[in-house]
């Protein structure tokens, strides 16, 4: 690990694309990266998981959303870009619906 080579000993490592544990958080990290990093200061934050405020949070967007009538999120018609899927064009379509399919590109 680079920054243990260069002396950082004191890390904190947060897994910003999982909200729970999952299995890529517990080995890539925990196993690939903390024992790489052979230093008892290289931590992995906790997933959120079942916290409180964050299932609160979920319900607070739901809701909100439900109370639009929108069937998805404008973000939901978003696609990665250079992506060529046309699995993945055809599921953001389905969300999209058909008022709001001339969105998806």
């Amino acid at each position: 690990m680079e920054y243990v080579k260069r002396g950082q000993s004191d890390l904190i490592l947060v897994p910003v694309a999982f909200t729970s544990d999952h299995i890529e958080t517990l080995y890539e990290l925990d196993l690939e990266v903390m024992e790489e990093a052979n230093s008892p200061g290289v931590k992995r934050a906790e997933s959120l998981n079942g916290n409180p405020v964050f299932i609160q949070g979920l319900a607070d967007l739901a809701h909100e959303h439900l109370q639009k009538g929108e069937p998805c999120s404008a973000q939901m018609t978003l696609r990665c870009q250079g992506c060529r899927s046309e699995r993945c064009l055809e599921q953001k379509k389905f969300f999209a619906g058909e008022q709001h399919q001339s969105l998806v590109l």
